[in-house]
């Protein structure tokens, strides 16, 4: 087998005639606006983007064994209905020579059939995708990302029940996402600040916070950590956590036994409204109706107008069964029981509006 390195235009790569991407072995178009736009606006500030491979077929014509997806964002660009639909990337549209001038390194391979299909596959099995913190590592070099990188390969326990255990700093994303919501712009301002003597420090006392109140309970962890976060700056209640430790972990267990927080809308707002309730011991172990209390109460309701739609009681409008929601009439959270005389049905505009009253 053979193989040359060349520079190519975009103009060129878009001759859909002699640049064949709909070979079997290729998958389908799959990137997402945000990757297409991305690829875009490289292309418009001219940073270099990867090489295209190609597989020559000595007849004129060239396999694309790895760069399809590229090529395709490339072709809708020119023509949003390439694909058959408009799919438009919502972008500001560059010079059309610097479009079509843009160059991009290609590989260009030539040999048997067998060749061919092995190329294609270590192309595509050896290549292993980067992870955000590998990439911040090489955009950021500095103390800060240093340090980092070594807490992340060698967290404890306790760390690694939170964050996880690995090799290619995930679990420093993931501890870095309870701090900040842009974790790119915080590796770029803080590259040459220790993390040691820095955000290691906050870390540590969350971990240490956490393994006070729910160390026992040892469950979604990190949901719970990041509930104490947000808290930080409300002391009395995180350390009317600490103090109630042993209540809140048996309640969670009770929950967890019964089955109520794998059916909550959502793990952070269930354990949000345990935390928020002040009479810990005196709640209703019983905390979510089922659907068939739904069907028995929408039974009951007022008939509509319009077949198979009842009236909400709240707003006198009509709804069909999925635009209701159960609502306990005394909250759950003030020591209301989950049972059927303490339910009603209301619209979803109308229990959202009694919650916030």
């Amino acid at each position: 087998m053979q193989y040359k390195i060349e520079i190519r235009t975009i103009k060129d790569l878009l001759n859909d005639t002699k640049y064949l991407t709909n070979i079997n072995m290729q998958r389908k178009y799959i990137y997402t606006h945000e990757q297409a736009k991305y690829l875009l606006d490289s292309i418009q500030k001219k940073i270099p983007i990867p090489a295209i491979y190609l597989w020559d077929n000595n007849n004129g014509s060239f396999n694309v064994l790895d760069g399809k997806q590229r090529i395709t964002v490339m072709r809708i660009y020119e023509n949003p209905n390439y694909l058959g639909g408009p799919i438009n990337f919502f972008i500001d549209f560059m010079d059309k020579n610097d479009f079509y001038n843009y160059e991009i390194p290609v590989i260009v391979c030539s040999g048997t059939e067998e060749e061919k299909i092995e190329t294609f596959y270590r192309i595509n099995t050896t290549a292993v995708k980067l992870t955000e913190f590998e990439i911040m590592n090489a955009l950021y070099q500095g103390v800060f990302v240093e340090e980092f990188g070594n807490w992340g390969e060698n967290v404890s326990p306790l760390e690694s029940k939170l964050f996880g255990n690995d090799k290619r700093g995930n679990n420093c994303i993931k501890a870095l996402s309870l701090f900040t919501n842009d974790t790119r712009s915080y590796f770029k301002h803080n590259k040459n600040v220790s993390f040691v003597n820095g955000l290691q420090k906050q870390i540590d006392k969350l971990i240490a916070d956490t393994n006070q109140i729910f160390g026992t309970y040892n469950n979604d962890l990190y949901i719970l950590a990041k509930i104490i976060l947000e808290n930080t700056n409300r002391p009395s209640i995180v350390n009317s956590w600490k103090l109630n430790s042993a209540k809140i972990v048996n309640l969670f267990n009770e929950y967890l036994a019964n089955g109520e927080i794998s059916i909550a809308p959502s793990k952070e707002s269930f354990y949000k409204e345990m935390l928020g309730c002040y009479n810990i011991t005196g709640l209703d172990s019983k905390r979510f109706f089922t659907r068939d209390d739904k069907k028995a109460l929408y039974k009951d309701l007022e008939n509509g107008a319009s077949k198979g739609r009842k009236i909400c009681p709240g707003c006198e409008k009509e709804f069909s069964f999925d635009d209701f929601e159960i609502d306990h009439k005394f909250a759950w959270s003030k020591g209301g029981k989950t049972v059927l005389s303490n339910a009603q049905l209301l619209c979803k505009s109308c229990n959202a509006k009694k919650n916030d009253s």
